[in-house]
């Protein structure tokens, strides 16, 4: 009970002088960290699609103005793009020594489109080949490569650097569309974004999690909290095959109770968050200034989303050296991002 009112001068310092800084970065954790577990349910279901030299688009040409099957498309200027990143870390978010950063695992971009009043979500595979700067140990640019997209992140320095690498990169990938903000978590955030409504009750899907908590039996009605939300999330048995599965369908029984509750607070109370967030500063990192707050919350209460404004990107899966790899198609990536982002002209 008295863990919070032990906060140090400097979280107090932090939250003094960035309190809707930290209200925003709450508002677009709860969005898009429901909406990525929503993807890794989607990216199970969803077959690879074969990538060949004839369905290849290049898109290096600038994202402004583009021309695709033989017309003319803009670029819809009222777009306001979102970042979202998990990585593989624990403890305090801080700043680690370049090339000694964590992965980024879960990769989300959050796309709010002012005059559809749409939001799309675009979420792209952690092993996304693709051209990513890489730094010495000392800092110095080493110019690009091809490598996991997931690596941007672990390149740099484990702050702000590493999160400008990974938007510079995902950005790259999408042609050159503008990633304005960007919001990083770590996995002991997960805790305190449960927490942000109050917790969420699941009907708990598989019995993976029986051995070490019993009452997480399949068809239990749950309320998760503090003590095993991170197993719930993230927790597989990587001994046995396709555990991932598992994985997935309690994700998403997680994530289809708190899409509602995450709703109701960010329409009914989005600033009555930050109380809860005192202790969350240790575990993200965001670009969200202040003054982009109250323009950020009027979009987000404009916004509409449903299952059909999700993409993920098709392509190939390939065993690679260490890890998968994965190969977007890029005739099916142009596609949708002139859906996304573009007006014809």
């Amino acid at each position: 009970m008295r863990k919070h009112g032990r906060i140090s001068h400097r979280i107090r310092r932090f939250l003094r002088y960035n309190r809707k800084q930290i209200t925003v970065s709450a508002v677009i954790v709860l969005l898009v960290v429901s909406v990525a577990s929503v993807w890794l349910w989607k990216m199970h279901r969803e077959n690879s699609r074969h990538v060949t030299a004839g369905n290849s688009v290049d898109m290096s040409s600038g994202y402004r103005n583009v021309t695709y099957k033989g017309k003319k498309y803009q670029y819809n200027n009222l777009i306001t793009t979102v970042l979202y990143a998990g990585i593989d870390s624990q403890g305090k978010v801080e700043k680690t020594g370049y090339t000694n950063a964590p992965r980024a695992d879960s990769i989300s971009v959050v796309v709010l489109d002012k005059k559809k009043k749409k939001m799309t979500i675009i979420a792209i595979s952690r092993d996304t080949m693709t051209e990513v700067r890489r730094y010495s140990l000392s800092g110095r640019d080493r110019g690009t490569h091809e490598t996991h997209l997931g690596y941007a992140f672990a390149y740099g320095e484990g702050g702000k650097v590493s999160c400008e690498n990974l938007r510079d990169a995902v950005s790259q990938l999408l042609g050159g569309i503008p990633i304005n903000e960007y919001v990083v978590t770590n996995q002991d955030s997960m805790p305190y974004i449960n927490d942000l409504v109050g917790g969420v009750t699941v009907k708990v899907p598989n019995d993976d999690l029986v051995k070490n908590y019993p009452r997480l039996t399949k068809g239990a009605v749950v309320k998760l909290d503090d003590s095993n939300i991170r197993d719930y999330l993230h927790y597989r048995d990587t001994t046995v095959d396709f555990s991932n599965d598992g994985r997935v369908e309690r994700q998403r029984s997680y994530v289809d109770a708190y899409v509602v509750k995450a709703k109701e607070q960010v329409r009914d109370n989005p600033e009555g968050t930050w109380n809860k967030l005192e202790d969350m500063g240790d575990y993200l990192l965001t670009s969200v200034t202040k003054n982009k707050y109250l323009n950020l919350i009027n979009i987000f209460r404009q916004m509409e989303f449903s299952d059909d404004n999700f993409y993920r990107p098709k392509g190939e899966n390939v065993v690679g050296d260490g890890h998968d790899e994965f190969y977007i198609d890029r005739e099916d990536l142009q596609a949708n991002l002139i859906d996304i982002f573009y007006e014809e002209i």
